[in-house]
């Protein structure tokens, strides 16, 4: 039996909303222990613009998961029929105007939070109204959505390759991770004040690098093939999407040994970017010379989240095939 659509998003807000809870105090604790398990009025902007970016990524696949229910039938929209979108609606309802404008609404949620009494307590209130926010725009989008994918029209294909998709995908990472470290710039251990050519500097670099790498990986392996479905079912990807793997030899060594080799990569990078910045004599930001650090890392973030979502994108395949097959069936 196909539930009704109220049935069904109640069994999914259960999950959701614990989801959010969980990202963010990933996201927002990362921060906070690299600011010194402390939150400042100075930092506002900084964490509204990690929330903005969150609640992009949150949002962004959220029409493709509703194309997805609603060709396979998952659950039952009849109350959304005849119903039409608005264009102001559809306009205020894209991912990057959504996001851009909750800017403000998570810096006012930071500030007035940072109005408690004290420290804690503004910590606890900015960790519990953040992702209650978070799921109030996901749930009014959410109807938008679905109503926009009731009336869809065959449109050109969006993301000709799967290339641009993992990097806009690493785009946001990236920027989420220089935003998440910047407070690191005060702390002794990364201090520049000894020049770049200093070991406790560079092996401070080689653990924060490792850690991001970490992080980043661990969020790459939530579930992709039903986003891919739904594009495919929207028209915006087609089976050319990702034809092939990229450094099919790489991908099929072991994941530890590729871990130990990239260790070794790594290590030697962040010495060589130390050397040149300190015979150069250049005086660059913290923020600058963790991004050149971290560039081997991100390239090998590339190749895993291509890897793993190449792998997603062909059982879409299957699934779209089998799909189509069970139609001509039942015709």
């Amino acid at each position: 039996m196909i539930p009704n659509y109220l049935t069904f998003i109640r069994f999914q807000d259960r999950r959701t909303v614990p989801f959010f809870y969980l990202l963010l105090f990933i996201v927002l604790g990362f921060y906070w222990r690299n600011n010194g398990y402390s939150v400042t009025h100075h930092d506002a902007w900084l964490i509204s613009a990690i929330l903005a970016i969150t609640l992009f990524n949150i949002i962004y696949d959220l029409k493709a998961y509703w194309a997805y229910s609603y060709v396979i039938g998952r659950v039952d929209i009849d109350r959304f029929s005849g119903k039409t979108c608005l264009k102001f609606e559809a306009f205020l309802s894209r991912p990057i105007v959504i996001s851009t404008m909750s800017v403000l609404v998570f810096w006012l949620i930071v500030k007035l939070s940072l109005l408690l009494p004290s420290a804690l307590y503004s910590v606890l209130c900015l960790f519990l109204i953040s992702p209650l926010f978070i799921y109030c725009v996901y749930r009014s989008v959410r109807p938008i959505y679905i109503k926009q994918v009731i009336n869809a029209v065959p449109s050109v294909v969006k993301y000709s390759s799967l290339y641009r998709y993992v990097s806009d995908y690493i785009l946001l990472s990236t920027a989420i991770n220089l935003l998440s470290i910047s407070p690191l710039k005060t702390n002794p251990d990364f201090s520049l004040s000894n020049g770049f050519f200093s070991a406790k500097l560079m092996i401070a670099m080689l653990i924060l690098c490792a850690i991001v790498l970490a992080v980043n990986l661990i969020f790459v392996y939530l579930s992709k093939r039903y986003i891919f479905l739904g594009r495919m079912f929207l028209k915006e990807v087609d089976f050319n999407f990702s034809p092939a793997l990229p450094f099919n030899s790489l991908y099929r060594i072991p994941f530890m040994v590729r871990m130990l080799f990239l260790s070794v990569i790594q290590f030697g990078w962040i010495a060589f970017v130390s050397i040149i910045l300190a015979l150069l004599n250049l005086a660059v930001p913290f923020e600058v010379y963790f991004s050149f650090c971290l560039l081997p890392l991100m390239g090998y973030c590339f190749l895993h989240v291509y890897w793993h979502w190449h792998n997603e994108f062909l059982m879409s395949c299957d699934m779209c095939f089998r799909y189509e097959e069970f139609k001509k069936r039942e015709t």
